[in-house]
């Protein structure tokens, strides 16, 4: 019998118990599938194996440290601070020195170099992992 013949079924296999599933299927508890069996499956729906994504760029990996909301919103309380900071020294006449601003965008760089370090770190070990299997 070909794989063309198995029935469509209205519930999926795996939702079956064994014995009906290995009816469905067509295979064996004890023996498995046979070797005509494996061919054509292999032929009509190819090899078991999960298909490998490419890993992200180091600039991608960088740019994606800076998506996060928290980050975000950071970096925009750091513009306003900086804002106020400057028109208030304008209207004081003074040296504008956004302080805060420039604590907060520390922080913010910060983190992103450490997100990025981490990340790109982890991709290389993924990927040594992927080598040896």
């Amino acid at each position: 019998m070909t794989m063309n013949s198995l029935p469509e079924l209205s519930t999926p296999w795996h939702t079956l118990n064994a014995n009906e599933a290995l009816e469905v299927l067509r295979s064996n508890h004890q023996q498995g599938l046979t070797s005509q069996g494996v061919a054509e499956r292999l032929e009509r729906y190819g090899p078991n194996e999960l298909q490998e994504a490419a890993g992200r760029s180091n600039l991608t990996i960088l740019i994606d440290q800076f998506k996060n909301i928290m980050l975000l919103m950071l970096i925009a309380v750091a513009v306003v601070s900086a804002t106020l900071d400057i028109r208030s020294a304008l209207a004081t006449g003074a040296f504008p020195f956004p302080k805060d601003a420039i604590a907060i965008m520390t922080i913010v760089i910060l983190n992103g170099i450490l997100g990025f370090v981490q990340e790109s770190g982890a991709e290389k070990a993924l990927a040594s992992l992927k080598k040896l299997s």
